[in-house]
């Protein structure tokens, strides 16, 4: 069944939305100017969306929403791709363009922002991080690890893989990070052997 014309609007301004934060940013996303930016009025955004932490859950949603689909559509190429290569992946994809870079930084910004500032519920800024580390979670268990030990690994590759990637937002520096996140790797593959011999 097709999507009503308001329905399709407001997806439509949502994508726009998520694109003028992971520019823009979060800390001082305020109604007003995101309006002037979007060429859109503060009602319409109200129409849509509601109040601002509304839309900015939402964005956000969507945000993750668009990352899980590149990675949907990696699995389908590759139904037997390992977590680690879905890692090389995203290294790359993160790096190949700022817009993608833009985008997974505003997960990282809603996770660590003070909710003061956002306005964000705890489990929205939980699910910046939580999303991807059950993921993992899930696939390390597939890919040979007890449940035991592939929730203590997820946390730790999860928490790796953030850290490389904050530093690359501070930082830019992508050959030394690329180099330290090759050894990450590494030692993951490491890891699943292990699991498997």
């Amino acid at each position: 069944m097709a999507r009503t014309p308001d329905l399709e609007r407001r997806q439509e301004l949502l994508d726009r939305i998520v694109v003028y934060l992971a520019e823009n940013g979060l800390a001082q996303a305020t109604l007003r100017p995101m309006a002037a930016a979007l060429d859109v009025s503060i009602n319409r955004l109200v129409h849509h969306f509601g109040s601002k932490e509304e839309l900015l859950t939402a964005a956000l949603a969507r945000g993750l929403e668009q990352q899980l689909a590149v990675q949907a559509a990696w699995m389908a190429r590759n139904p037997r791709i390992t977590q680690a290569e879905l890692y090389r992946k995203w290294w790359r994809w993160m790096n190949a363009s700022p817009a993608n870079l833009a985008l997974v930084r505003l997960n990282y910004e809603a996770a660590t922002l003070d909710p003061k500032v956002t306005g964000l519920a705890g489990e929205v800024r939980a699910d910046q991080i939580g999303v991807w580390r059950h993921d993992v979670e899930q696939r390390l268990a597939a890919e040979g690890l007890s449940a035991e030990r592939a929730e203590a690994e997820a946390s730790l590759v999860k928490a790796t893989f953030t850290g490389l990637v904050m530093d690359l937002f501070a930082t830019g520096d992508r050959r030394r990070l690329t180099s330290a996140f090759n050894e990450f790797v590494d030692r993951l593959c490491g890891v699943l052997a292990a699991a498997k011999a």
